[in-house]
C-alpha cells in the first residue's frame, strides 16, 4: 500500500500562530519554573531566599528522590528524559531513583518505552503495606 506524502503548508492564519507560541512559551516557562524549584540554590548563583519557593525545604539539603518528588509535584507528569534534563541527572541515576520511588509506591508509571511517563503515586497503599502501629 502505497503512502501519501506528507504535505506542509505554511498557511496559517495569524491567530493561529499567535496561539502556537503562546503554548510553547507556557510550557517553557513552566519547565523553567520546575527546575528553578527544584534545583540546587548555589548552582544558580543566586541567593538562597531568592530562589527557595515557599512550601519547600533549604534545596541543598534535598535528597534525590526528594527532588524528584518536588519536581513531579509541579508539573504532574514526566518522562525520564524531562527528568533528567530538569535536575541534571545522568540517565543511569535517573533510572534508578524512578526504579527506587516506584518500588517504595512514591511513584507510578504510565506508558510504555517511548511513552513512559512518571506521576506521583496519590492512589490508596495496599492493605498489605499498610503497617500497625
Amino acid at each position: 500500500m502505497r503512502q501519501s506524502p506528507i504535505i506542509v503548508t505554511d498557511e496559517l492564519s495569524d491567530a493561529q500562530r499567535l496561539h502556537r507560541i503562546a503554548e510553547l512559551l507556557c510550557k517553557a516557562i513552566l519547565l523553567a519554573e520546575a527546575s528553578r524549584a527544584v534545583l540546587p540554590a548555589v548552582s544558580l548563583g543566586e541567593p538562597a531566599e531568592a530562589v527557595t519557593p515557599t512550601g519547600f525545604a533549604d534545596d541543598n539539603m534535598l535528597s534525590e528522590d526528594e527532588r524528584v518528588l518536588n519536581y513531579l509535584d509541579l508539573v504532574d507528569s514526566a518522562s525520564p528524559a524531562m527528568i533528567r534534563s530538569a535536575l541534571g541527572f545522568s540517565r543511569s541515576g535517573t533510572y534508578r531513583i524512578l526504579n527506587r520511588l516506584t518500588n517504595a509506591g512514591c511513584i507510578a508509571a504510565s506508558g510504555q518505552t517511548r511513552v513512559l511517563v512518571y506521576r506521583l503515586n496519590r492512589s490508596e497503599p495496599p492493605v498489605e503495606k499498610i503497617g500497625l502501629n
